[in-house]
């Protein structure tokens, strides 16, 4: 229970004075609040389901009849859309701010957290320093799913705390409820619900030895369970639903195309020794469609090899171009991401060496964005001195991180959390480099650099 409701209060008038200047900085730029909107071609792809889920009640990105199932797409932001459109209306104005305020509402989450491990005035610091953080800022005037996922996150985070306090099974199966919305929200927290349960079987094992011998101790099994049959459903009914519309069991047909397209083509631009060339290579950008992307064209190749069965006109659908997006060819996209796997994994384990130093360095290049390209000064893009400015307090983070991880971080009762988690997500994002990425993880590292025993009220 908080005594003192002064730093909600603050917070709340800080939030919305930051936030109010984000959308007046962009209407100022862009001539209008929603400038930024469709910044991003997903941002089109999540508008266009949400509009069919509200007009046609179809989960589709098509735009005209027949509608066809989309199963690229998780349901959790379109969803999120969808509900905002009921209320606002489908002009994107409404749903910016709406992102704006949800912004807020992750800031005050952030708080309630930390300030169960340290004392009021360090809370609020954590607090501050994500409210000012400038990606979560800006892509917070983008339709994309990183403000609500961080939302989804922080309330795992709460329902973590809550579980560990509680230790009743209904606790523990909201913490596998929205551990699973996490990942339907963003594919990326995929490992989440996978770092979340290693954490509760090794509270469960320490609660055998130090708590009273009570019922729940008896049934040791009985936390993890609920927690992983939760998570289970969550996502279960998603993947019954593609098994309805495409005949497979599964979340998302991205797998394979991220992993070949992005993550092994990253792994071998870097053992060509080629990371200067990754962002015209990896590029969706109409503006380099004509730049060379080799390494595309050679996967393309294979995948042409791996499905010599189907007919030369379908075949020859099976580019980057209809691809790395989302399939937009006559192929079935599961029997395309299949195949993509494979490629990807034979392509990784060429030189398992290199893809291990890859992803390593990627993990800190991704944390510390945008120092990479004061660094490595890749081809395609504009340098600009302001983004050594920029690197510096990313950098400086990830010290204090180390540095406090070094001096017994991990004997903090509360770091496990959002260590484990941080982990997670750069071993889904890696070996990309992209900061909508790292957003999530900003509010997870404030802790673990900032992490304290809670002092005493005087």
């Amino acid at each position: 229970m908080w005594v003192d409701r002064r730093p909600i209060l603050w917070l709340i008038i800080a939030g919305a004075i930051v936030h109010g200047c984000v959308l007046i900085a962009v209407h100022v730029r862009t001539g209008r609040i929603d400038g930024y909107a469709f910044a991003s071609r997903d941002s089109g792809e999540y508008y266009q389901i949400a509009r069919n889920l509200i007009e046609h009640r179809s989960f589709s990105q098509s735009e005209k009849a027949p509608l066809r199932p989309d199963t690229w797409r998780t349901p959790g932001y379109p969803l999120f859309l969808a509900g905002m459109m009921v209320v606002v209306g489908k002009s994107p104005v409404g749903f910016i701010v709406v992102q704006q305020l949800l912004s807020v509402l992750n800031v005050f989450l952030l708080f309630r957290i930390v300030l169960c491990h340290m004392t009021a005035r360090r809370a609020l610091l954590v607090a501050a320093l994500f409210l000012f953080e400038p990606y979560h800022l800006y892509y917070s005037t983008w339709l994309m799913s990183a403000t609500l996922f961080i939302t989804v996150l922080l309330l795992v985070w709460i329902a973590w705390q809550r579980a560990g306090e509680s230790r009743s099974w209904m606790s523990f199966a909201l913490l596998g409820a929205l551990s699973g919305m996490s990942v339907l929200v963003r594919p990326v927290g995929i490992l989440i619900p996978f770092v979340v349960f290693c954490g509760i079987l090794l509270s469960t094992r320490t609660s055998r030895t130090t708590e009273p011998p009570t019922k729940s101790v008896r049934a040791p099994w009985t936390r993890p369970t609920v927690f992983a049959a939760t998570v289970l459903v969550v996502c279960g009914v998603w993947m019954l639903r593609n098994k309805a519309v495409a005949g497979h069991f599964a979340l998302s047909d991205q797998g394979g195309v991220v992993l070949a397209y992005f993550k092994a083509t990253e792994v071998a631009l870097w053992r060509e020794s080629r990371t200067a060339d990754r962002y015209i290579e990896t590029s969706l950008d109409p503006a380099q469609a004509d730049a060379p992307h080799t390494l595309w064209d050679e996967i393309d190749k294979r995948l042409q090899g791996e499905l010599s069965h189907l007919a030369e006109a379908r075949r020859a659908e099976l580019r980057w171009p209809n691809l790395a997006q989302g399939n937009k060819t006559s192929v079935d996209s599961f029997a395309i991401s299949a195949a993509l796997t494979r490629i990807g994994r034979s392509m990784l384990a060429e030189s398992p060496i290199a893809t291990a130093a890859c992803y390593l360095t990627r993990c800190g290049a991704i944390l510390t964005f945008p120092l990479n390209l004061v660094l490595t000064r890749p081809q395609g893009v504009e340098m600009k001195p302001v983004r050594i400015v920029l690197a510096l307090p990313y950098l400086l983070l990830c010290i204090a991180v180390v540095v406090r991880l070094i001096r017994g971080g991990l004997a903090h009762s509360g770091v496990f959390f959002p260590l484990a988690c941080t982990i997670a997500l750069l071993l889904a994002t890696t070996p990309q480099i992209d900061p909508r990425f790292r957003v999530p993880m900003i509010p997870l590292l404030l802790f673990i650099a900032l992490a304290s025993k809670k002092q005493a009220p005087e």
